[in-house]
């Protein structure tokens, strides 16, 4: 007698809006985590960053835009934080001299970490109205081109460095709020639950 062939068969048919279900809410559980994480980790980095520099967060709010969510297809958020001259009128103070608007400058701008405290002083400065508001200026020569701006440090000096007290906040507060974000959506997922994404404002 010859061989009997056996098989067994699975008809996937009927699961399979059931993976692709999960497939999908899966994806946006953790794009909802990657969101929800580094949205958090911004607003608690921004008063940090502020009292790096030594300035309000207002002055620098255009250099710090909301996060860029992720996609579906890249489970990312990126938060890009711009380059912000600061007027060191901001972080220190003109004295009068020969005239009101002319004198000697001295201010500093607070490091928490990565650099410690920066001091300027400056025996000869002036101050000019320009677009945007009253701006210190030096001069280092003669003719129009030798006169400079005096700006503070910006808010993405910090950023940069990796002891800089606001980077190591971002980092401590999106790793902290990635692993609490991940555990809460896939456990609605898990439970047969649906997860939304985020918006642009969440």
């Amino acid at each position: 007698m010859g061989d009997i062939g056996l098989k067994v068969e699975f008809d996937t048919r009927q699961f399979e809006n059931v993976l692709d279900l999960a497939s999908r809410e899966t994806r946006n559980a953790l794009r909802r985590s990657v969101d929800r994480a580094a949205r958090t980790a911004r607003r608690e980095t921004i008063p940090i960053m502020a009292a790096d520099i030594g300035v309000p967060k207002s002055v620098f709010a255009k250099a710090t835009p909301p996060v860029k969510g992720s996609t579906q297809s890249n489970l990312s958020a990126t938060w890009a934080v711009s380059k912000a001259r600061i007027s060191a009128l901001k972080v220190g103070k003109l004295q009068p001299g020969p005239s009101k608007l002319r004198g000697s400058f001295l201010g500093s701008t607070f490091r928490l970490t990565g650099g410690g405290s920066s001091s300027l002083s400056i025996p000869k400065a002036f101050v000019m109205n320009v677009k945007g508001g009253p701006l210190l200026m030096v001069r280092e020569g003669k003719g129009r081109s030798a006169i400079k701006g005096v700006y503070a440090e910006m808010p993405r000096t910090g950023m940069e460095q990796t002891h800089g007290a606001p980077r190591l906040k971002w980092q401590n507060v999106a790793e902290r709020e990635l692993a609490k974000e991940v555990a809460a959506n896939l456990g609605v997922v898990l439970g047969g639950g649906t997860v939304p994404t985020t918006s642009q404002g969440e």
